[in-house]
């Protein structure tokens, strides 16, 4: 009888040991996405340099982040959710794979659950100390965030307008357009004979931003470029280095190419 109870439960251990693993494997993953986010996002203690970063946009381990602040700082908090719910698969295998332990007869059996129990408890306590990591990343985080967030006015704005094949008396109709809808304008602006296109000048319509918190900023304006030369512009941050540095939160770049 003993015999027929051990080869009776021997399936169901099989298919605990295997979901076991899997969770550890889906627990290692998780961690592996967590630390890389860490890694290239919070190399060290988080200010406001991380804003001027300009990590491009990319994704791993199924999360998708891109370069604003704002964006990242979801990223960590998908993640740590994710990670919350696999560790709760995680706690409810380690207590079914003790109550199989408990009803075997089988010693090697036994022991492979054990050392699975022993690995998924490490496993949790390394999962907890990233995950209070990210916690105290994401507090830290608030305040930079709720800056980030805070939208920039259009006359603290600096826009610099600079054409491909199109006349000086279109580009200064054009800044007319922009200083009315109340932008602030920049001094540098030029028009370019089609011909004589500058080695710097981007391939197609532009508009570029210095800082991660200026990118909202682009995108509207874009919209605005748009709306008043019916064509699309591509948002793209430049290497700014005639950029003021002090003032590349404020400062985009319109390159308008003429088709």
């Amino acid at each position: 009888m003993a015999a027929d109870n051990e080869v009776s439960h021997q399936p169901l251990v099989s298919t605990f040991v295997s979901i076991g693993k899997d969770t550890v494997a889906m627990l290692r993953d998780a961690m592996l996405f967590l630390l890389a986010v860490l890694l290239i996002l919070f190399p060290g203690k988080l200010n406001s340099v991380l804003t001027d970063a300009g990590f491009t946009e990319g994704s791993l381990g199924g999360f998708k982040w891109q370069s604003s602040l704002v964006n990242s700082n979801q990223a960590l908090k998908e993640a740590q959710a994710k990670i919350s719910e696999l560790q709760k698969i995680n706690n409810d295998q380690v207590k079914a794979l003790a109550e199989a332990r408990a009803l075997l007869s089988d010693t090697p059996l036994k022991q492979r659950i054990s050392k699975l129990e022993a690995e998924n408890s490490i496993q949790k306590e390394s999962t907890e100390i990233v995950q209070n990591s990210v916690a105290q990343t994401l507090r830290t985080n608030a305040p930079l965030v709720a800056k980030a967030q805070v939208p920039i006015e259009k006359s603290n704005l600096l826009v610099g307008l600079q054409t491909l094949g199109i006349t000086d008396e279109e580009r200064i109709a054009i800044n007319g357009k922009l200083s009315a809808d109340g932008y602030g304008l920049d001094k540098i602006t030029w028009s370019y004979p089609a011909g004589e296109r500058p080695s710097w000048f981007a391939p197609r319509s532009t508009v570029f931003y210095y800082s991660s918190s200026a990118l909202p900023a682009a995108q509207e304006l874009a919209r605005f470029m748009k709306s008043v030369t019916q064509q699309e512009f591509a948002v793209q941050r430049g290497a700014g280095l005639g950029v003021d540095p002090s003032r590349r939160d404020v400062t985009l770049f319109v390159h308008l190419v003429r088709k």
